[in-house]
């Protein structure tokens, strides 16, 4: 079994850590085939001053990342070792992160949408005053228009992440409540073929239903990622791939310099 995580995160992030060498070398030891580290760039944040988080961010330092991870790539062994980044999307921020990816040689780049009605979902703040049927759409129309960046992304990241800390009895989300929608989200990943993550930070995300329906719209790119933040990478990594050979996937994708490589589920 090729072992893989395209989804992790260092101490660079202002929520990671682990070490660039200490990740690499827990891959090493559990035997992977292909990591990327995807440190956080909060250009949604820094960029788009209405939205704001109830708590102080540290924005990362790229050139220590890139300075950090290129002297760890000298140990990498037969690791493919990639960098990349998770972009959050704001429309605000779309000539920022033009202007930076044109800075740094990433292999690989989630797009992920973080920030709904001018808060970060994580948080409790955009839950106050509106229903879950409310902000779960907005969520939804945010991740559509994430689609159309104008900068270059491989991977769309954990779809449903507006339901971890949701403050709702029932937080799924739920194909049968917004069908349309998803819908047109699964059919533009399908169209501009851009891979769709199965993150398994908390839980699995997107549901199996969504990826049940991804498949049956014609979608076959997905990828991997652990979202590690504390030495977790290739969390439930063969809980997914058994749930991704049962709807009918057979290969992930893994990405070097925007350039996706397949690799079989065992």
């Amino acid at each position: 079994m090729k072992i893989i995580d395209a989804h992790v995160h260092t101490i660079n992030s202002p929520d990671g850590h682990d070490t660039i060498k200490d990740i690499l070398q827990n891959a090493k030891d559990k035997g992977f085939y292909y990591l990327a580290t995807t440190d956080h760039l909060d250009l949604d944040l820094k960029e788009c001053k209405y939205n704001k988080t109830p708590v102080a961010w540290n924005h990362i330092d790229l050139d220590k990342y890139y300075e950090e991870w290129k002297e760890a790539s000298k140990d990498a062994g037969d690791i493919k070792f990639r960098f990349g980044i998770e972009a959050g999307f704001d429309p605000g921020a779309n000539e920022a992160y033009l202007e930076t990816f044109k800075k740094y040689p990433f292999d690989v780049v989630i797009n992920s949408v973080h920030f709904v009605d001018h808060y970060d979902v994580y948080f409790l703040n955009p839950f106050i005053f509106r229903s879950k049927k409310k902000i779960y759409r907005h969520y939804l129309e945010k991740i559509l228009a994430s689609l159309d960046a104008p900068y270059e992304y491989d991977i769309v990241g954990h779809i449903g992440y507006v339901t971890r800390n949701a403050p709702y009895k029932d937080r799924s989300l739920r194909l049968a409540d917004f069908k349309d929608l998803i819908d047109a989200i699964l059919k533009k990943i399908i169209e501009k073929d851009k891979a769709l993550e199965i993150n398994t930070h908390h839980g699995i995300l997107p549901a199996e239903e969504i990826l049940q329906r991804y498949y049956e719209l014609g979608g076959r790119r997905i990828s991997f990622g652990s979202d590690s933040h504390r030495m977790d990478i290739g969390k439930d990594f063969e809980v997914v791939c058994a749930m991704a050979k049962r709807i009918g996937f057979t290969h992930f994708s893994v990405y070097t310099n925007h350039i996706p490589e397949e690799i079989e589920i065992d």
